[in-house]
């Protein structure tokens, strides 16, 4: 029994040893609707690789090739494309599908609608390639320490912007992600696909990017007038992970952004 328990503890380091990315999953939820109407995502990260899975419609950054993948397994097509192509491809589709809404809509409403939509893609999808972004002052206040999220151990942060409460963030140094994955590659790469204007926001910040070197965020509270937004780690593990896990499963066929399904829901 002794001999058994030894051996299962030498296989549980050595899995441990080669474990070199990891499986988060998070729960998204807005208060005071609550957790009934959440949504959870699979998030997979490895080097310069990262995955998120969202029901039939998965999302990989390659963040080494510049990349952008989604993949579809319900009906098994995908898009691969730069930031650039993405930008491109995005207003063209979504300006098609404006055209599609507004078929049998009366003539004088038409415009008012056009109008409305593409205010929405705008604000989404700017034009500009590179808006003028202004700096943003963010401050970061350690508020308590020994909290519990998930059973992870975690200290609990308040940031300000510009000397007014944006978040409280929950950081766990149990889980150092960073290790494994480096974030501000990635927040280069999503500043591209957002073509600048996430270059203002706090997770581009070197505030945000200290927090990163002491742990993970487990949870991250921002209030809105609408309500209170809520993203809270339901569990977290290192996991052995490769290339191969981030490619096109075989048989898949290319196709366009509309037809992956990217913006089901979005208008």
């Amino acid at each position: 029994m002794k001999k058994t328990l030894i051996l299962l503890i030498l296989l549980s380091s050595a899995f441990t040893l080669l474990a070199n990315g990891w499986h988060i999953t998070t729960r998204y939820y807005n208060l005071p609707v609550g957790q009934r109407n959440s949504r959870t995502e699979e998030v997979f990260l490895y080097k310069g690789f990262m995955k998120m899975v969202n029901g039939n419609l998965t999302t990989v950054f390659d963040l080494s090739k510049g990349e952008i993948i989604y993949i579809n397994t319900e009906n098994k097509t995908y898009w691969k494309g730069n930031p650039k192509r993405f930008n491109t491809e995005v207003r063209a589709e979504l300006e098609a599908q404006i055209e599609e809404k507004l078929y049998g809509v009366e003539k004088e409403q038409q415009d008012a609608m056009r109008a409305m939509y593409k205010e929405m893609i705008d604000a989404s999808f700017p034009n500009a390639t590179e808006p003028e972004v202004r700096a943003k002052n963010f401050v970061v206040r350690k508020e308590k320490e020994g909290e519990n999220i998930s059973g992870f151990n975690a200290v609990r942060y308040l940031v300000t912007e510009e000397g007014l409460p944006l978040e409280k963030i929950w950081i766990s140094p149990d889980l150092l992600v960073s290790r494994d994955f480096d974030f501000i590659s990635l927040s280069h790469f999503l500043n591209l696909l957002a073509q600048g204007a996430y270059a203002a926001s706090f997770e581009s910040s070197q505030e945000y990017f200290k927090l990163l070197e002491q742990g993970y965020p487990v949870k991250v509270e921002i209030n809105r007038a609408s309500g209170t937004q809520i993203s809270e780690v339901i569990s977290a593990k290192s996991v052995t992970l490769n290339a191969s896990d981030f490619s096109v499963p075989a048989g898949y066929s290319p196709t366009t952004l509309t037809s992956v399904g990217v913006w089901d829901g979005y208008m």
